[in-house]
């Protein structure tokens, strides 16, 4: 032993103090390797699993789809997907209305591929703080049940999101249970949550380009009609064609916008055509292609809310002379098929940009409106 470490060793307070802290060293090193020893033997015990066995083989045979959600002291509220017989799914508390073929798709293949990824509380009292309470008990939970007529193939209750809502691999993860089971679950997977009806609806609207948009009338059939024009395909603008004399359009922004406000719309609502009466003297849009289709649209309502019914049909006058038709009745059929047995709710700046009248769009014209070369009144 050399003459330091003998001089420390030989010094009782401090050869005490490395044999305490020799000690604890010891100690520390055994806790860690026990706790990850049982957190190694934790991870092993459990292995993820699907949250259906076998429910991803038999998506096809799913025919029904039901969403239940609590409205508080209101009950519960249902969203009903139904598959036809032809393949489509629709939306039940819309007359049966398209369904978004992609959040269809997603559910099911969300409830398909869903696993279980760790378990949680079993504990009924505790679902709440997971989200899970059920809907009939004013919880905050959405049942998603998954039906081959009468049969239900799988219920899933869906909870809240946890703060770490991904997983080592950036999948989603969420809290779960399977309806009629108390064990919860952190669930790794993902599937849509809309609680209302219009968020299943396929948005797809009227889908016509604005390069061949050749022409919109306003208030169509009135003694005051508003007719906007596209001198082209190419043509970067609309103007309005009919601007009375002494007045000057309010800009190529402004006529742009209420030329093509329909092209880029949404609409908030739908119905069944024969639910809404619409009167001979409400406002009337055209929209005329340069292909040769002509959509009419007539607007009512009540209340704010307007409402728009269409009806398309190919016209060889608007195609020029010697046009071949083929392709415009096969799109004005097209149209037709998708919008001629609904009535659609407009949201508010559609509605507010299709009934503009003439002196809306058009103000007083000024000396800078006068054409180039034009000399001025005396």
């Amino acid at each position: 032993m050399t003459g330091s470490l003998k001089s420390v060793w030989e010094n009782k307070a401090l050869r005490n103090l490395l044999l305490l802290a020799l000690v604890t060293l010891v100690a520390l090193v055994s806790a860690v390797i026990a706790v990850v020893n049982d957190q190694s033997s934790v991870r092993t015990s459990f292995v993820p699993h699907p949250l259906f066995e076998g429910l991803s083989t038999q998506l096809d045979r799913v025919d029904r789809i039901v969403y239940t959600s609590s409205r508080g002291m209101s009950g519960e509220g249902k969203v009903v997907l139904t598959k036809g017989e032809d393949g489509t799914w629709g939306v039940e508390a819309r007359g049966g209305y398209p369904a978004n073929d992609e959040l269809v798709r997603k559910t099911l293949l969300g409830a398909g591929n869903m696993e279980a990824y760790e378990p949680r509380t079993a504990n009924p009292d505790w679902h709440r703080n997971l989200g899970l309470l059920k809907p009939e008990d004013i919880g905050s939970s959405i049942r998603v049940e998954f039906f081959q007529a009468d049969e239900r193939l799988a219920g899933l209750l869906v909870g809240k999101v946890p703060e770490r809502a991904v997983d080592v691999k950036g999948e989603g993860l969420i809290y779960v249970r399977r309806d009629g089971e108390d064990q919860a679950w952190l669930a790794r997977g993902r599937l849509p949550l809309h609680r209302n009806a219009v968020d299943w609806l396929d948005p797809v609207f009227v889908d016509i380009e604005r390069e061949n948009l050749a022409r919109v009338t306003l208030w169509a059939g009135t003694e005051n009609p508003v007719v906007i024009e596209h001198e082209s395909p190419e043509a970067q603008n609309f103007a309005i064609a009919n601007v009375p004399e002494g007045r000057a359009t309010r800009g190529a922004p402004v006529v742009n916008k209420t030329a093509t406000v329909l092209l880029d719309a949404t609409f908030d609502d739908v119905a069944p055509a024969e639910t809404l009466e619409f009167p001979e003297d409400g406002p009337r849009v055209i929209l005329e292609t340069f292909d040769g289709i002509r959509l009419s649209m007539r607007m009512g309502g009540q209340g704010g809310a307007l409402w728009a019914k269409f009806d398309a049909e190919a016209d060889p006058s608007l195609a020029g002379s010697g046009a071949d038709m083929t392709e415009a009745g096969k799109r004005a059929a097209e149209l037709n098929e998708r919008l001629a047995a609904w009535t659609y709710k407009l949201p508010q700046d559609v509605g507010n940009q299709l009934t503009q009248t003439m002196d809306l769009l058009t103000r007083e014209a000024g000396p800078a409106d006068a054409p180039a070369g034009a000399s001025a009144a005396p």
